[in-house]
């Protein structure tokens, strides 16, 4: 690494501590809203999920999203692109997320990580504001139509060619520089011919941490999502298969 290369990263790592100690007050947290607004990843050119239709089920989360440490590498789906908001999206998504911490306590929210000042000592904590297991579930839907699947909920099981539910065992975003998202989640596939499927998904997320808002918190979260929804799409094309 070069001088010039290394006192410019060093330049930047300050930065990034300075603005995480100056961003509001660190001891009152971040609280993120978890939502989407209409498919995170581009249709699959192969199709495999068009014309198929696939229950997702119930989705639940573990007693504590933090604690997990995880034993597997998180998986990276080949050629992927971070889909981000759009303008429209971005503006609703601030309108939501202001709007229910007025109609929420904290009793309501779940812990999803810390906040770090620039000494990595933990201040506080990032909270999400609504259910994680429903926002990856809703999410989950948004794309899988976008891949051709009609989706359907529980009680229309019987009449799926393939159902999909899962376990959030972890859901945590940190901020040490980089503020960086951990989502893994044991997913059960049972398609209407053939045996059940059973697949932990682990993904990893991050993005610069600039301000250490809401948005870059939920941008690392988003990451992972997505990410998830391309591995869970594969594993039902996968399941569907003779």
């Amino acid at each position: 690494m070069s001088i010039r290369h290394s006192g410019w990263c060093l330049s930047l790592a300050a930065l990034a501590v300075t603005t995480v100690l100056g961003a509001g007050c660190a001891t009152n947290g971040r609280r993120v809203l978890l939502k989407e607004y209409g498919p995170t990843v581009p249709a699959s050119g192969g199709q495999d999920l068009k014309g198929v239709t696939i229950c997702v089920g119930r989705f639940d989360c573990a007693p504590s999203l933090v604690s997990l440490d995880p034993k597997t590498k998180s998986e990276q789906p080949d050629q992927y692109k971070y889909v981000d908001f759009t303008r429209e999206q971005d503006k609703l998504w601030d309108q939501d997320m202001h709007a229910l911490r007025e109609r929420t306590t904290k009793a309501d929210w779940r812990e999803i990580g810390n906040l770090r000042n620039g000494f990595g000592m933990v201040m506080s904590h990032v909270y999400a504001l609504n259910d994680p297991a429903g926002w990856l579930a809703d999410s989950l839907k948004f794309d899988l139509e976008k891949q051709g699947a009609k989706v359907v909920d529980a009680s229309q099981a019987p009449t799926a060619d393939v159902c999909i539910s899962g376990t959030i065992e972890l859901c945590r975003v940190d901020v040490y520089f980089m503020i960086s998202g951990e989502l893994v989640v044991d997913v059960d596939v049972q398609p209407k011919q053939g045996g059940a499927r059973h697949k932990q998904i682990h993904t990893h997320g991050g993005t610069l941490a600039s301000l250490a808002s809401e948005g870059e918190y939920y941008h690392a979260l988003r990451e992972c999502q997505q990410k998830f929804s391309i591995f869970a799409s594969r594993e039902l094309a996968q399941s569907m298969r003779p």
